[in-house]
This record gives structure tokens, C-alpha cells and sequence, in this order.
């Protein structure tokens, strides 16, 4: 076996170890696997150790272009930044003006203002007018950075970004600091920034406050006239009314408003009595204007007619008349009535015109009394309503009087009041203002808050020195890792295997177990007697009886006995793979036979040293039986079937299901029969061979094989209806059972 197995080509015999279970077995389903999940993805976290399998694979070449572009990228880095010259200057600004005769206490108030206070020199130190002043200097404008700048853009931005303003340590300590290559440029730039500065907003601020101290002297003189005028106007109140105690007026103005209360009662009396008088002369004229329409009462007329001797006598008469008429009527005879009635009814009728007449002019003189007695009301009622109406106006007069004396008591209690208010306030004002104006008159005097503490000095050593070491280490490091990032990134993207969780748990592929990876100078010599030879040629062969074992489980218990081997592209070592499983099943007693169905890039005659002819081709083409294709190896209990010389037809053969009386004949005869056919996603070869066996064995290898590819695989042994697929993973970094158990030095001995 160890001859044989000596033999394998280069390419297919780098091999590791594995464990003999899949991690992740839950995915079970009544022991068994759930074939439709076999190759799709998994949900899992993200896992970083991939990037570390990444630079594992390509150590080397990271190591070599890190190195590369670091040693670069330092110097570079070193030399294009050069040495930097730091000039500053230091300003002292104090917390509070400094005190020459007034003193007061810190509050955080005062603390907070300080802080405004502060960033306020800093924005004005930084402004574009002091900025602008201090490029104007003659000096300035020489130094050939400012010249560039000029040129290229703004120089008053270039210094914004470059000059440095700050407060260190929260003092009242204010450094202006700028960094360049030239030392005594450097120190030029600073000096005639302070100085600007100094000019253009410390001076001027003393200015303004010259200035305002000028306007405050013209503002408490105002103030100070406004109240003499006022109290003049005051004490003229108090004159025009004898008192300017509010108090008074105020008794005065109720007086007086008493009083106006009862003038009005009066009025408003006068005013009812002017409308009775006038519905009292109105209804008179209108008697009046129809006293000739009158009718006077009867018992009135009787009395009338009583009292007058006249109308007495000619009524008395004029009913003596008509009762002699009615007499003679019914007393004289009817031829005397003639005689004597005419005479006495002319006499009645006489009679009665005279009293008529009388009655008359008595009822006349009756509507001249009563209308002389009406004129004489009206006259009466005018002569009152007169007298009313002049009342009322002299009223009216003394009501409107009395109420604007009352007013001005009211208007001038307010007056004053308001004007004795607006004094205090003034005067308080006028006090503030005048101590406002003394404290600035000593602040005059007093030390100016912001001083320059000394002239700038000319740096004398580079101040970057720090700063490039750290930079250019910064750089030699970033120099090293890109290049490391990148090709993790681009490595981590093709989606290598780096363990066996890779297969089971990510792609849910159930691992049956792995093989080492054995060194390229140790693969034509396992057979070697040297220890190592031994203890390599140990590791593999226990690694695939493991994976022969769990083989013969599945056989006992679900009738697996036909095995294709296969991978998803070239390279992963199922050749070498299929060939240690047929010779470990042989070794375990039982009659296997290894078929090389890898019709394109057949190897088992090299392999096992049998003629390449008669083989798979020949019998899909119909040449030979499958009996004549078998073909024991020097291995007790495994035979060899080759993959004889393919061609179209052979492959258009495969493709329309020829070989299943092979497969048919092979499992009649042999135990196990062990498959090794073409990559599943290159060809179409493997996935027509794949629906006549009971279990598929996809090869996986450690670094080279490819999880979406492996996915692809998978789902295409899915479609053609291969009920069961399992992995073998080659090239881990597990140790073998016997080396970790301490059973290899007692065989390799």
C-alpha cells in the first residue's frame, strides 16, 4: 500500500487531518441529513479569523510588499515633511481689569464672562482685519511663503489655518504661535500679528472707552438738567395749588367731586322739572288752540245761566210762556186756540230766541274767561320754565366748573406723583451713570488688561522633531498594513475553506472526516524507513481508516456501498482521496474495487501500475463487458478498473445512461465500489455518474478549495437527485489520534 500510495501524482497528494464527526450533527433529522440544506449557507455571525486565514495564506507576499512600501513611504514621509521652526508670543489677559480703587468678588458669573471674554480675543486675534493689517507690513510682505500665497489664493486664510491661538492650561495666558521652515520668518510673521493685534483691538478698545467715558460725561449732564427741569415743573405744581402733598390734593379732588355730586343731583332735578314744565306748556297751547271747540259741560252752562239775572229772568219767562202754550192747548176751546196760541207761540218763540242769544253770549264769555285763564297758565308756565332754564344753564356752568377743578386736582395728583417717580428714577439713574463714569475714569488709569509679556524670540531648535517620528512611524506602519488589508480583503472575497465548521456549519455539508497535508518532500517517500517517512505515512493512513470506518457504519446500517468521489473543481485532491479509501476498505477484509471515472484525466494505471485498456471508455462505447475491465491490484481484496481511452462517443454514451450495467455487475460482485470521477462544475461527466451511486464524497482542500463553489456543487448532486453528499476536508493543522496519543513512536519502531 505504501508503494502504491508513493506513487500519486504531485498535485493530488497534499492532505491534513480532521475530525472524524461534523460539528453542527443537529442539522440531523432522524439521523439522518436534510438533504435539501446540503451547500446552502447558513445564517452565522461574522467571523474575523477569516482575515487571519487570509494573511496565513499569504504571509509572505504581505511581509514583502509591506516591507517594500514602508521603507518608502518612511523616508518620504521624513523628508517631505522637514523641520519646523515654532515662533509664539504671549499675551497676559486678565481675568478682571486690574483694580485701582473699586474691588470686587470672583463669581462664576464672572468666571463664565471670562471664558467669552477669552474665545472673543481669539476670534478678534484671528479676524480678518488684524490679519490683513499685519500682511501690510513691509517685512511681512518679503517672506517668500506670503508671496506664494498671494499669488495662489488668500493669505489671510493661509495664516487662519496655520497661526495658532490658545489659552494653555485655562490661564489668563493667551500664546500666538506659527510654525515654519524658516526660523526668523517665523518669528517676523508672530511679532507683526501680536503687534496688529495690539494696535488694531487692544488700543482701540482703550480708545472706545476713552470715547465712551466722553459720552457718558455728555449723558449725566443731560441727566442731571433733565431733573432740575423737572423738579422746577414740580415746584410750580405746588404753587399754582398751594400744596404739592398728594395727600391734600387728594382730600380736595373728593371735596370737590362731593360737591360736583350734588350740583348734578340739583341739575338732574332742574332738568326733570324743565320737562315738566314744558309738557305742562305744551298741553296748555294745545287747550288753548282748541278752547273755541270746547263744549261746555251743562252743569257748568246751568250755573253759568243761574248767576246771570238776565238769562235768569228770560228763562223763567220763557217757561211761564210755554206752560200758558201748553195750557191753551189743552184747556181753550178748539175755535179759541186759534186765536190765542199763535200769540202765545210768537211770544214763546221770541222768548226763546232772546234766551238763546243769551245762552250764547253767556257761553262765549264762558271760552273768553276760560281762554284768559289758560293764556295767564301759559304765561305762568313760561315765566318758570325761564326761570328753570336759567337755572340749569348757571347750573351747567358750575357742574362743568366744579368738574374740571376736580380734574386738575386728579391730573395734577398724577402729575405729580409721576413726576416725583420719575425723579427718584432719574436721580437713581443719574447716580448709577455718575458712578459708572467715576469706576471709568479710574479704569482710565489703571493697567490695561491685555500686555505683551516680552517681545517674540527667534526659535532656536525644530519643534516637530516629535511630531515627524511619530508621523513617519504612522506611515511605515499604515505603509505595511495596507497591503495586508488589501489582500486579506481580496483573499477573504474568494471564499476559501479554513476549517472544517467552513463545511459542516457554514455550507451544512456533514464532514465524515479529514486527511493531513503531506509535505511535498515527503509524498514519493512514505515508504521510506526513515521515522519520519513512518510517522507522516501513520498520520494518513489512520486518517483514512477513520473515514473508512464511518464508511462501513453507513454500509452496515443504510446499504451505502457505492462511493463516488469528487470535488467541485481540479485540484482538491479527490484522486488520491477515492484511491487511500479503496485501499483502506481492502485492508479491512472487505472485496473493493476502485473505478477511474475520470474519463478525461484518468491516473489509477500509473497509479497501480495496470494497462490503461481496456477501461470505462471502451465499455461505454460497447468493445467490452464489465468483466473484462476488472483488474486485481497488488492489494489483497482491491481490484482496479481503469479509465481506458475516452472520446465523444464515449462521453455521449456516459451521458445517455450506459453506465448503469457496469454499476449494476460491480455491486454484484465487490462489497464497496469506490468511484473517482471528473470535478462536478467543470464538466457534466460526475453528475451523470453521481445518480447511479448510494453516497457522494466531495474532496475539500484546506486554502484552495472555495465555499461558493462548493455551494454550486452541492446544489447541482441536489438537482440530479443524490440523496447523500459528505465531505472529506484535506490540509488541516490537527494532529493525528496516534501522534497526540503517543502511539506513533510505537509503530514507527
Amino acid at each position: 500500500m505504501a508503494d502504491d500510495f508513493s506513487r500519486l501524482p504531485n498535485d493530488q497528494s497534499n492532505l491534513r487531518s480532521m475530525a472524524l464527526l461534523p460539528a453542527g450533527a443537529e442539522e440531523q433529522t432522524n439521523g439522518e441529513w436534510n438533504v435539501a440544506a446540503l451547500g446552502q449557507p447558513a445564517k452565522t455571525d461574522p467571523d474575523p479569523t477569516v482575515y487571519l486565514h487570509a494573511l496565513r495564506r499569504h504571509w509572505l507576499m504581505v511581509s514583502g510588499i509591506g516591507l517594500l512600501i514602508a521603507a518608502i513611504v518612511g523616508p518620504a514621509v521624513w523628508f517631505g515633511m522637514g523641520e519646523q521652526f515654532t515662533a509664539t508670543g504671549y499675551l497676559r489677559v486678565a481675568m478682571m481689569e486690574t483694580p485701582v480703587a473699586f474691588r470686587t468678588e470672583l463669581n462664576w458669573t464672572d468666571v463664565n464672562r471670562f471664558e467669552i471674554y477669552k474665545n472673543t480675543q481669539r476670534q478678534l486675534i484671528l479676524s480678518r482685519f488684524v490679519l490683513m493689517a499685519a500682511l501690510r507690513k513691509p517685512e511681512v510682505a518679503r517672506i517668500p511663503v506670503i508671496q506664494k500665497e498671494r499669488r495662489d489664493g488668500d493669505a489671510v486664510e493661509w495664516l487662519v489655518d496655520w497661526l495658532g491661538v490658545g489659552f494653555p492650561g485655562r490661564a489668563e495666558l493667551m500664546t500666538v504661535s506659527l510654525s515654519l521652515d524658516n526660523p526668523e520668518h517665523a518669528q517676523t510673521l508672530v511679532r507683526a500679528v501680536v503687534d496688529s493685534y495690539m494696535a488694531e483691538v487692544v488700543n482701540d478698545e482703550r480708545d472706545r472707552k476713552r470715547e465712551r467715558f466722553s459720552e457718558l460725561e455728555r449723558v449725566c449732564a443731560a441727566k442731571e438738567q433733565d431733573i432740575r427741569t423737572k423738579r422746577e415743573v414740580l415746584k410750580n405744581l405746588g404753587q399754582d395749588f398751594g400744596t404739592t402733598d398728594t395727600t391734600t390734593l387728594n382730600t380736595r379732588q373728593r371735596l370737590a367731586l362731593e360737591e360736583l355730586s350734588l350740583y348734578r343731583s340739583q341739575h338732574a332735578r332742574s332738568q326733570f322739572e324743565t320737562k315738566q314744565l314744558q309738557g305742562e306748556l305744551a298741553a296748555q297751547k294745545a287747550l288753548l288752540a282748541s278752547v273755541d271747540n270746547l263744549e261746555i259741560p251743562a252743569l257748568e252752562m246751568d250755573k253759568i245761566i243761574q248767576f246771570d239775572p238776565v238769562a235768569r229772568q228770560l228763562g223763567m219767562e220763557l217757561g211761564w210762556k210755554k206752560m200758558d202754550e201748553v195750557y191753551t192747548k189743552d184747556r181753550v176751546l178748539e175755535n179759541a186756540k186759534s186765536r190765542y196760541a199763535g200769540h202765545i207761540s210768537a211770544e214763546v218763540q221770541m222768548l226763546q230766541q232772546q234766551y238763546d242769544a243769551r245762552v250764547a253770549e253767556l257761553q262765549q264769555k264762558a271760552r273768553d274767561k276760560q281762554r284768559a285763564e289758560i293764556e295767564m297758565e301759559i304765561l305762568r308756565f313760561e315765566t318758570l320754565l325761564a326761570t328753570t332754564l336759567e337755572q340749569q344753564e348757571a347750573a351747567t356752568k358750575d357742574i362743568a366748573a366744579m368738574l374740571d377743578q376736580a380734574r386738575k386736582f386728579g391730573d395734577t395728583t398724577v402729575d405729580i406723583e409721576m413726576l416725583r417717580a420719575d425723579l427718584i428714577q432719574q436721580g437713581m439713574l443719574a447716580v448709577e451713570l455718575a458712578s459708572e463714569r467715576d469706576k471709568l475714569r479710574v479704569e482710565l488709569r489703571a493697567t490695561p488688561r491685555i500686555t505683551e509679556l516680552g517681545p517674540v524670540e527667534k526659535p532656536l531648535i525644530p519643534s516637530n522633531t516629535v511630531l515627524r517620528v511619530v508621523i513617519t512611524l504612522l506611515a511605515v506602519l499604515g505603509g505595511f498594513a495596507c497591503p495586508a488589508i488589501g489582500i486579506a480583503f481580496l483573499d477573504v472575497r474568494t471564499g476559501r475553506i479554513n476549517t472544517s465548521d467552513d463545511v459542516s456549519k457554514k455550507l451544512r455539508v456533514p464532514v465524515i472526516g479529514s486527511v493531513p497535508r503531506i509535505p511535498a518532500g515527503v509524498i514519493h517517500r512514505l515508504a521510506s524507513p526513515s521515522k519520519r517517512h513512518r510517522s507522516w505515512h501513520l498520520r494518513l493512513t489512520e486518517s483514512v481508516d477513520g473515514i473508512a470506518a464511518r464508511l462501513l457504519h453507513d454500509a452496515d446500517l443504510k446499504q451505502r456501498h457505492v462511493i463516488m468521489v469528487s470535488s467541485a473543481t481540479g485540484g482538491e485532491g479527490k484522486t488520491t482521496l477515492s484511491a487511500q479509501l479503496a485501499l483502506s476498505l481492502a485492508r479491512t477484509g472487505r472485496r473493493t474495487v476502485l473505478v477511474d471515472f475520470d474519463l478525461r484525466r484518468p491516473s489509477f494505471d500509473e497509479v497501480f501500475g495496470v494497462p490503461l485498456t481496456p477501461g470505462v471508455s471502451e465499455m461505454l462505447r460497447g468493445q467490452n463487458g464489465a468483466a473484462e475491465l476488472v483488474r486485481q491490484s497488488t492489494t489483497e481484496n482491491l481490484s482496479v478498473v481503469t479509465a481506458g481511452q475516452w472520446d465523444r462517443q464515449a462521453l455521449a454514451s456516459l451521458s445517455n445512461g450506459n453506465a448503469a450495467p457496469l454499476f449494476k455487475e460491480l455491486r454484484e460482485t465487490f462489497e464497496f465500489v469506490v468511484v473517482d470521477t471528473s470535478p462536478i462544475l467543470p464538466v457534466a461527466d460526475a453528475r451523470f455518474v453521481s445518480q447511479l451511486v448510494d453516497t457522494v464524497v466531495l474532496s475539500v482542500f484546506r486554502d484552495i478549495s472555495q465555499a461558493q463553489k462548493i455551494q454550486a456543487a452541492c446544489d447541482i448532486l441536489t438537482a440530479f437527485g443524490v440523496q447523500s453528499v459528505e465531505a472529506v476536508v484535506t490540509g488541516l493543522n490537527e494532529n493525528s489520534y496516534g501522534k497526540h496519543m503517543g502511539y506513533e513512536s510505537t509503530v514507527a519502531t
